[in-house]
């Protein structure tokens, strides 16, 4: 579909009078992109919204606020001619979050990302009455009280539809999804996410879609669209945000890129069933609300590799039924948990775990399984120093097929 004259021009004024640089911090810079999403919306059909982004996402001359604004625009489209009944459940995990939760006049690393997240949601379903949704925050055991802090904020706020958990109170109530934890310390990340999204589970509703996300700022969640439309219009289970499609738009510190690089590489070794997915640790990923209690519980994996087993689940219940789509994701490397290097290792030795209780397995695949269950720390660190060229320089996309890299090769 061919842009009018008019069209073109109204988007190169856009393009020319975007930021290039954005502090998730910055609420005039969220605006902006904001601002410019709802021109997009209200200027472009939907054929428009899908040329600009295939023509605009991979021009590295494009500011990243346009990029962004273009992602919010094509989601909101989709939301808005949605016109079912619809109801979306937003699960979010905390773990030492005290001071992202604050805003930054109270502390250098402060995203106020509660606050954030609540305006973006009512942003997205804004004069859209046929949908509705909640948000629920779930302590992991944090100890510094995020989920009291969160509690405090909903109060002072008045959300009526924000709600605080905590999986404390799920492993001494003995709730399904949290069996098999003795702890909260038994969890990473992933008890509290399973535990929220088994709650929400419970609530019937109408075309009910359920996602987590991320306590930072890193994916607007004005994107929700993008995975609620492959849901609710396709014959998809689940959709999860990529940020390594052709399409995507991101901005990730090289060296993170390296690792997360490696990591794919090595999964994909142990689990080519999923070897259509390259991403599978963003932290945006929707599930159809009916198949959630069947992925949620018994699960094993409460840790950091819980994401792969949901996904495997999803894809044991019907194949290819995962839908990738390209988001717009910009790092929130400040307060994160997994800045360092240690939690791909034990993800790793968690996916090892999958492989060996799966039915489908080979000489290659026991070859790296074998291999991740054995090394340590130390070893993992001098990988890590020494990745092979033939996998920093390729795209993961490749990984499915190119397997030439060797456990041998990695020491």
């Amino acid at each position: 579909m061919a842009r009018t004259e008019k069209q073109e021009a109204r988007l190169k004024q856009l393009i020319e009078g975007s930021s290039n640089s954005i502090d998730l911090r910055k609420k005039e810079d969220l605006s902006e992109i904001e601002r410019i999403a709802e021109t997009l919306f209200q200027r472009l059909a939907t054929g428009d919204l899908d040329l600009t982004e295939k023509y605009y996402s991979s021009n590295s001359s494009v500011p990243i606020a346009f990029k962004v604004a273009m992602k919010l625009a094509k989601a909101k489209n989709f939301i808005v001619n949605f016109h079912e009944r619809a109801h979306v459940s937003v699960v979010i995990a905390l773990y030492n979050e005290h001071n992202r939760i604050q805003p930054s006049s109270k502390h250098p690393n402060g995203e106020d990302f509660l606050r954030v997240k609540v305006h973006q949601l009512n942003w997205l379903f804004k004069d859209v009455p046929n949908y509705s949704w909640d948000l629920t925050l779930v302590d992991d055991g944090c100890p510094n009280g995020s989920g009291k802090i969160a509690q405090k904020i909903v109060s002072e706020a008045s959300y009526t539809n924000v709600d605080v958990l905590f999986l404390e109170d799920a492993i001494r109530e003995g709730a399904p999804v949290a069996a098999e934890l003795n702890d909260t310390a038994d969890s990473q990340k992933g008890g509290s996410i399973l535990y929220g999204m088994y709650c929400a589970s419970k609530k019937k509703k109408q075309n009910h879609v359920i996602l987590y996300t991320d306590a930072d700022l890193s994916t607007h969640l004005g994107q929700i669209g993008l995975l609620t439309k492959p849901v609710l219009e396709g014959d998809y289970l689940a959709a999860i945000g990529s940020r390594r499609e052709e399409s995507s738009v991101t901005v990730k510190k090289e060296g993170r890129n390296d690792r997360g690089k490696l990591f794919i590489y090595s999964w994909k070794r142990m689990l080519p069933q999923l070897g259509h997915i390259t991403d599978t640790q963003c932290g945006f990923k929707a599930f159809a609300g009916e198949i959630v209690q069947d992925i949620v519980s018994p699960s094993f994996e409460k840790k950091f590799a819980f994401d792969i087993e949901l996904l495997l689940k999803t894809e044991n219940i019907k194949s290819n039924s995962i839908y990738k789509a390209p988001i717009a994701w910009i790092d929130s490397e400040a307060e994160s948990t997994t800045n360092d290097i240690q939690p791909y290792l034990p993800m790793l030795k968690s996916i090892s775990h999958l492989y060996k209780k799966s039915l489908r397995r080979s000489v290659k695949s026991d070859e790296f399984s074998d291999f991740f269950d054995k090394i340590g720390k130390q070893e993992w660190e001098s990988i890590l120093k020494n990745i092979p060229e033939e996998i920093t320089s390729r795209n993961p996309a490749e990984f499915s097929s190119y397997d030439k890299i060797k456990t041998s090769d990695l020491i």
